[in-house]
């Protein structure tokens, strides 16, 4: 095995947790749709975080979502949350909302 494939390796047998998590299915609930609305993300987030409350998984999310850096809410912590913690994902929460004014500028241009 390369050295490359090596370090994108993941052993599933130790991620057996999130077989586990009751988030399965629900992305809906843990990663924001395109331009969302600040007053829609805080309610999407608690019902997240409810769910992620009572999940025997949360802990090891929380550390896998720390670890990797990830988007969106893992193991009861949203993006920013992690962030603060120290950390940050690694495109950078100001980069996606970059992005997303940019994709709604082309569609409105593209519909004119």
């Amino acid at each position: 095995m390369s050295q490359t494939a090596a370090n994108t390796y993941v052993d599933w047998q130790t991620q057996s947790w999130m077989s586990d998590g009751l988030c399965s299915g629900r992305s809906d609930l843990f990663f924001a749709p395109f331009a969302e609305r600040p007053e829609a993300r805080v309610r999407r987030e608690s019902r997240a975080k409810d769910l992620c409350a009572s999940c025997s998984s949360s802990v090891e999310c929380m550390a896998y979502a720390r670890d990797n850096r990830e988007l969106g809410f893992w193991g009861g912590e949203s993006e920013s949350e992690r962030a603060t913690a120290g950390f940050a994902p690694t495109t950078p929460i100001i980069g996606r909302r970059q992005v997303a004014a940019q994709r709604a500028a082309a569609a409105l241009a593209e519909a004119s």
